[in-house]
């Protein structure tokens, strides 16, 4: 059966093929769902192209990604945020490179004395003045260093930022793909259920049926109905975190994904390990403290002496002050020194160490963080990967149930209490199955996020973003360990072997059924 997603958000009648009499055996339900939406809303109906509506027929999950890291916002502030970093730096680099400047000056000044020999300050004066710092502590390459570690700061943090708005777009892929299905499930049970409801209040009006059966038809009706509602509710729920991730509503079809083909790794301490060297939160981290360390350099270059280098070149001077001192061109060496400044300098050290000291508190704890998301991503993979078959054995037995409890109480050897109980266990089974499932796929999603892998798993990348190699000194910073909980296994016989033995009346009593 299928459902028109795109437009679903209430459906209000069901049209049934004729049932049987009662006395008849029960027939095969037909599960054939009417759209009781309006007009143009319905599957095979058209629907009038709005702003809302327009979103492509079918798109991939890599392409949706890609489209998105470029186009969100969040990841756009981001980068932005990295390329003003980018020119802060490129604006300390100007500190290494002389400084040249036009100055002109007038003046209107009191003559006390005779200008003799045209000797005294000239009234205009027009000069190129070069100024060139030679040496001021190491505090401009310092200054450098760390405005290039910042970038890099930032360059890591959009990473991150991709990687995680990535993340969210893959669940909500994958949750949109859910809960259609789980519209399907919860519809399909409803019409069974609506279906049952009919058949058991025939029979109570014709008098060859009892008035409770219908009471607890008519209950397990409500419920189905209740939880098409509920599943209806989730999935426009999910298209909306959709559509403010990627700008656009979901299209009609969404393809399957297969991102996580290549698998994970072996062990946890292997996941951990990849994870510490390519996580952008833990890279971003170890630059602050690079930083922070060239920050704390720059600081103490005020207790050394500073060398500049100072010419002037005149261009202009009024004929009053032709012949002064002034007037003449000059090149000079100048040093400053400061011996006191209120202890402000002593101050602005301490300030950066223990700035120094809180961007490694900000590591340690970026690697918690991130070993827990990982680890705990690691363990869902582990965990789903096993349950995936023992949900879809469960599945398909409840479905080969379900069959033979329809064919018996046509007989009158099953209750219609025992018919509505397999109906909502295979519904229940339906969507275990599909949760484990889908809870895998997105498992996977979160240990690549986790490891900094998942843009490159899915072959996504942004073209006008730089590929910045790590630096081999980062080794050094890395401080994180591999150590991961060991995976809890269950000893199933063990379990059994501990269990207390069922109550003799209960054996004998399935004994006595299977006889």
């Amino acid at each position: 059966m299928k459902i028109n997603y795109h437009a679903i958000s209430l459906i209000t009648a069901l049209l049934f093929t004729d049932l049987v009499n009662a006395e008849s055996s029960l027939p095969a339900l037909d599960l054939t769902v009417t759209c009781g939406l309006p007009m143009g809303h319905c599957k095979g109906e058209p629907i009038k192209a709005t702003e809302s509506t327009k979103v492509s027929s079918s798109i991939t999950l890599r392409d949706l990604v890609e489209k998105t890291i470029t186009a969100n916002p969040e990841v756009q502030a981001s980068y932005h945020t990295y390329l003003a970093a980018e020119q802060e730096h490129n604006a300390a680099i100007g500190g290494y490179l002389p400084r040249v400047d036009l100055i002109s000056t007038g003046r209107a000044q009191q003559r006390l004395t005779q200008n003799i020999n045209n000797t005294q300050t000239p009234d205009f004066l027009t000069q190129f003045v070069l100024h060139q710092m030679l040496f001021d502590g190491f505090a401009t390459r310092n200054t450098v260093n760390r405005l290039g570690h910042a970038a890099r700061v930032r360059y890591y943090q959009i990473q991150s930022s991709m990687q995680n708005v990535a993340m969210d777009t893959v669940k909500a892929y994958i949750d949109t793909m859910k809960y259609r299905q789980f519209v399907e499930y919860a519809s399909d049970n409803y019409a069974v259920h609506k279906q049952l409801f009919n058949l058991v209040e025939e029979r109570a009006v014709s008098g060859v049926g009892r008035r409770v059966d219908l009471e607890q038809a008519n209950a397990r009706l409500n419920l189905a109905e209740a939880n098409l509602l509920t599943q209806t509710t989730n999935l426009q729920n999910v298209e909306a975190r959709y559509q403010r991730l990627t700008g656009e509503l979901p299209p009609a079809e969404l393809p399957e994904v297969d991102f996580f083909k290549t698998n994970v790794e072996s062990t946890s301490a292997m996941a951990l390990e990849t994870t510490y060297h390519k996580n952008p939160d833990i890279l971003a981290a170890i630059e602050n403290i690079i930083a922070t360390e060239n920050e704390l350099n720059a600081s103490r270059a005020k207790y050394s002496p500073r060398l500049d280098l100072l010419g002037t070149k005149n261009v202009q001077t009024s004929n009053d002050g032709r012949n002064n001192i002034s007037a003449g061109d000059s090149i000079q060496v100048t040093m400053s020194y400061n011996l006191f400044n209120g202890f402000s300098d002593k101050a602005g050290v301490g300030q950066t160490i223990e700035k120094l000291y809180n961007s490694k508190d900000l590591r340690d704890k970026a690697c918690r963080d991130t070993r827990q998301n990982l680890v705990i991503a690691y363990n869902d993979v582990i965990n789903l990967k096993a349950q995936l078959p023992l949900r879809d054995q469960h599945q398909l037995s409840i479905e080969k149930a379900r069959e033979a409890y329809r064919k018996q109480f046509n007989i009158g050897q099953r209750t219609l209490l025992d018919l509505l109980d397999t109906e909502n266990e295979y519904f229940n089974s339906r969507m275990n199955y599909t949760t484990t499932e889908r809870d895998l796929a997105t498992a996977y999603a979160r240990t690549y996020a986790g490891q900094g892998e998942l843009l490159s798993k899915l072959g996504v990348i942004r073209a006008d973003l730089p590929e910045i190699a790590q630096e081999d000194p980062l080794d050094e910073y890395k401080v994180c360990q591999t150590v991961a909980p060991e995976i809890k296994k269950i000893n199933l016989e063990e379990v059994v072997l501990k269990a207390k033995p069922l109550n003799p009346n209960i054996t004998n009593k399935i004994s006595d059924i299977q006889n």
